[in-house]
């Protein structure tokens, strides 16, 4: 009992499953663009609050900044009494502007306004590392303001320095000579105009900022989500209208078609194979018969019986090749030996070898095992192997098929040599692509000795499905030299399904 086992088709994907995979990339390409999306947006937000938060502390430095300047100019007013007699009452624009802030801060949660020094005279104006850093560059004249992100207790802040200059009002108490008492009570710094008085140091919460933009972040990823969904649900249905339901059309006409190749295939094989089987049988009962034939007409039948053969080949190759192609071809499982193929072979290939003035030779190692395959399978490789090299070697030459076991165990090998013209290497590989053959040594084709370019594309397709492979060696005017390799236990899709069927028969496969 042998098992069944044709070619697989080529495997067509449902249109379920290119969708499926089609909205997995998409799934996959909306992921990372939402999430170059949310990155670029959560970068663009991050710069969005610092903007909006140096805005507002600038805003503040130069509200402060005119309070100062405002104290400033009103000193002779403050401290002139309404006869003019100088009374000096305490009110500059530190004061003014200390004050200020503090009733500020005070009033503004989380927000923090004071004014810094170098040399301070009050503890509350010595600055620390950040607007010391500030004083620095301001007094190096690289720049007029210094700002960064921050944590203050564990809350997010922006901390923002501004430069104070020494104005002239400012020299009263400032100015020179350095180390006089001033009308405040305090030593003069003998500062100039234009000096580095101080800075106005400002700290603002961002935590609400922040949350506008986490909240305008939602809202944007939001809105990509929902136009990616209606872009995917367009481009899905664009696909179906305008891809899928062509092509289930198209598929479903090429299935005909192909119904209607494989019943013309059906009826080549009936029509074509039938009759030149026919042909050979009569000319073979011809031969037979007792009557007294001339020399000629026994030529011509022999011409007959060769050339109906040949032409059999090609039609049995032709069919071969589109069943192969529409995974129709069939193989049939069992105990095959390989010295009855050859001698099958050698009853078909002999007589045209001969009538060409072609040596045909075989040999067979009597260590070969009977091997688990396809008899037709494994004659139909082995005769167009050796129809090829009958055909493509000249006369006088020779062709010899050898059968033994393979260099590796659990393998045969046949090999069939011949004297041709051989295969120069940069053609080797085409020979076995169908419709195709190498030209001549001597610049002819090969063509012309007959033939269709399918012998080598059904040993090599054959050989394969058979679970072996095939190689040529050749060079020019080296003849070819062809070897296949079968396995003894036949493929292991095969050979696992006749041990399963022996088992239930009750057979043990070893025995074989």
């Amino acid at each position: 009992m042998g098992t069944r086992m044709g070619r697989k088709p080529a495997r067509v994907r449902p249109m379920g499953s290119v969708y499926v995979r089609m909205a997995a990339a998409m799934a996959v390409v909306v992921a990372v663009a939402a999430l170059a999306y949310l990155s670029w947006t959560q970068a663009e937000n991050s710069a969005n609050v610092e903007s909006k938060v140096l805005t507002e502390a600038r805003t503040l430095a130069i509200e402060m900044q005119a309070v100062w300047d405002y104290v400033d100019d009103a000193q002779t007013r403050i401290n002139t009494n309404s006869d003019g007699t100088y009374d000096f009452k305490g009110v500059y624009c530190s004061v003014a502007g200390k004050g200020i802030a503090k009733r500020f801060t005070r009033n503004a949660e989380g927000y923090a306004i004071r004014y810094v020094r170098r040399d301070p005279r009050s503890g509350t104006d010595v600055p620390d590392p950040f607007e010391e850093a500030a004083l620095e560059r301001f007094a190096a004249g690289t720049a007029t303001e210094h700002y960064r992100m921050d944590t203050v207790e564990g809350e997010p802040v922006f901390r923002y320095v501004s430069l104070l200059r020494v104005e002239h009002n400012c020299l009263d108490c400032h100015g020179e000579p350095a180390g006089s008492i001033d009308r405040t009570g305090y030593l003069r710094e003998g500062m100039a105009y234009g000096d580095v008085a101080g800075a106005v140091s400002i700290t603002i919460p961002i935590a609400a900022y922040e949350a506008e933009a986490q909240e305008g972040l939602e809202h944007s990823v939001a809105f990509f989500c929902l136009l990616a969904i209606a872009i995917v649900a367009v481009l899905f249905w664009m696909l179906h209208r305008l891809v899928s339901v062509p092509l289930e059309s198209a598929n479903e006409q090429l299935r005909s078609e192909s119904k209607q190749k494989s019943d013309f295939l059906a009826v080549m094989s009936h029509e074509l194979r039938t009759p030149l089987a026919s042909i050979i049988s009569f000319a073979d009962l011809w031969e037979r018969m007792p009557q007294q034939r001339s020399a000629e007409e026994r030529r011509l039948v022999d011409e007959i019986k060769q050339n109906s053969a040949v032409l059999l080949n090609m039609v049995n190759n032709s069919i071969d090749v589109a069943r192969l192609d529409a995974g129709r071809f069939e193989l049939t499982f069992e105990e095959v030996d390989l010295t009855d193929v050859v001698g099958a072979v050698f009853a078909s290939a002999d007589p045209i070898a001969k009538s060409r003035g072609v040596a045909l030779t075989k040999s067979v190692d009597a260590s070969v095992p009977l091997i688990w395959s396809d008899w037709e399978a494994v004659r139909k490789v082995l005769l167009n192997l050796v129809g090829n090299a009958v055909k493509f070697t000249p006369a006088g030459g020779s062709v010899s098929v050898a059968v033994a076991p393979g260099e590796r165990p659990g393998w045969v090998v046949m090999e069939v040599r011949d004297t041709g013209c051989g295969i120069d290497p940069a053609d080797q590989e085409s020979v076995f692509r169908k419709f195709s053959q190498a030209p001549a040594c001597d610049g002819g084709d090969h063509q012309a000795a007959g033939g269709s370019g399918l012998g080598l594309f059904v040993v090599r397709s054959l050989a394969e499905q058979l679970g072996g492979s095939v190689e040529l060696e050749s060079a020019l005017g080296e003849g070819c030299r062809f070897t296949v390799s079968l396995p003894v236990e036949g493929p292991a899709t095969a050979g696992s399904d006749a041990k399963r069927e022996e088992e239930v028969r009750g057979e043990d496969p070893s025995c074989r």
